[in-house]
């Protein structure tokens, strides 16, 4: 009988590891039923390349993460005075800072030269998580370790 307390102790606190929710970038296509998730902290850095559809040139989009669960454009880069004119920049300077909250962005998968997430020194290509032209809809979501583990489990099953 003593030894059923500390045996229930213990799992209570394991479930509560498993279940306590911790914040992820989510990248979600929708068509394909593809979800990715990061995780993230208040604060952390990163960032999305891509070439400008247009001009074909590199475009760099810094983002952090808001204390109140958004998403923060924190600056626009790229050697392009065209590309920066795009965004509406009127001087060549090749970064910009600025301070944009966002809830949900929503990127099309490129069709030459997919985006790229960095992110604590992971580079990710947007073609993992689907095909050009596919919609993909990046938020910030707070996900437990079990949801985190039971989408692993099911992506490892559909790469057999």
């Amino acid at each position: 009988m003593a030894w059923r307390l500390p045996l229930l102790l213990l799992a209570a606190a394991g479930a509560v590891f498993l279940f306590r929710p911790a914040t992820v970038l989510e990248f979600e296509n929708a068509g394909q039923g593809i979800v990715a998730r990061y995780p993230v902290n208040t604060g952390d850095a990163f960032s999305i390349t891509y070439q400008h559809s247009i001009y074909r040139q590199p475009v760099v989009e810094e983002f952090s993460v808001g204390p109140g669960g958004e998403l923060v454009l924190t600056g626009v880069r790229s050697e392009s005075g065209a590309v920066l004119e795009y965004f509406g920049f009127s001087d060549s300077r090749p970064f910009h800072a600025m301070n944009r909250p966002m809830r949900t962005i929503v990127f099309r998968v490129a069709m030459e030269g997919a985006q790229t997430l960095t992110l604590g020194g992971r580079r990710i290509s947007f073609l993992g998580l689907g095909d050009p032209g596919d919609r993909i809809t990046l938020r910030l979501a707070d996900v437990s370790l079990a949801t985190r583990g039971v989408g692993w489990a099911a992506r490892q099953m559909r790469r057999m």
